[in-house]
């Protein structure tokens, strides 16, 4: 797996820093915490860092004058900057663009908008998170294996746990329940990885699997499940 990007997070509020940095963490950046603009540029002459992340709500008083600080700074100018803001108009976000922010995510947070914005900007290789599950995973298609076992999961596609996995490109019908839901999905799905056995030692050897031609509900299913198993245990409350 490659190294986690580093990030900066600019918020002054302890759960806040501690909402984002868990959440930046469980989605594969190594996150760097700071209070104000003053302290984060001090930290990104020391670091080089791949994003700024600046809770506009938590510094609301303080939010143009730090824009204004970040976006010509040095050490950080050149960096791509991500507003959190609650409250959210055309008429604001278009102001704060045009001041060089990157983008403006909106709270609360949507999982699947947030990873496919920090991924674009600083470079990450995959478009959608994914999370560890253990569920069973029919094929239809007559195969050696009928039934493995799934050990993650985005709504992209899922990887499946095997010694013998299908040759690349082939395309399969696959039907699981997600935990705690007991509706099956039946999806067509194609081998776009292969790990034998041996290969990788800190990878279990298997198949890696991307959906075709998947449905909004079923697209919503998943994504709500990822973003419960990442998100469930976390509140943002900005206030502390």
């Amino acid at each position: 797996m490659s190294e986690k990007k580093q990030v900066l997070i600019i918020c002054n509020t302890a759960a806040g820093q501690m909402y984002l940095g868990v959440l930046l963490n469980r989605i594969w950046y190594a996150p760097a915490l700071a209070k104000t603009a003053a302290e984060g540029i001090e930290l990104a002459r020391e670091t080089a860092f791949s994003l700024l992340l600046f809770d506009g709500d938590a510094l609301s008083r303080e939010l143009q004058p730090s824009i204004t600080l970040l976006r010509t700074d040095p050490a950080v100018k050149k960096i791509p900057l991500v507003l959190f803001l609650t409250n959210d108009n055309a008429e604001m976000s278009q102001a704060l663009l045009s001041q060089g922010c990157a983008a403006i995510l909106t709270k609360p947070l949507d999982l699947a908008i947030v990873y496919g914005v920090l991924g674009r900007l600083s470079g990450q290789p995959r478009s959608a998170p994914r999370v560890p599950v253990r569920m069973q995973v029919e094929i239809e298609e007559d195969v050696r294996e009928k039934e493995l076992t799934c050990i993650n999961i985005s709504d992209g596609g899922l990887y499946l746990r095997t010694k013998a996995p299908l040759a690349d490109a082939s395309v399969i019908h696959i039907s699981f329940q997600l935990p705690h839901d007991s509706e099956t999905i039946k999806i067509a799905a194609e081998v776009v990885r292969t790990l034998p056995p041996g290969a990788q030692l800190e990878t279990e050897p298997g198949m890696g699997l991307r959906f075709l031609d998947i449905t909004g509900d079923q697209l919503s299913r998943i994504r709500s499940y990822v973003q419960w198993s990442i998100l469930g245990d976390l509140e943002w409350n900005s206030g502390i």
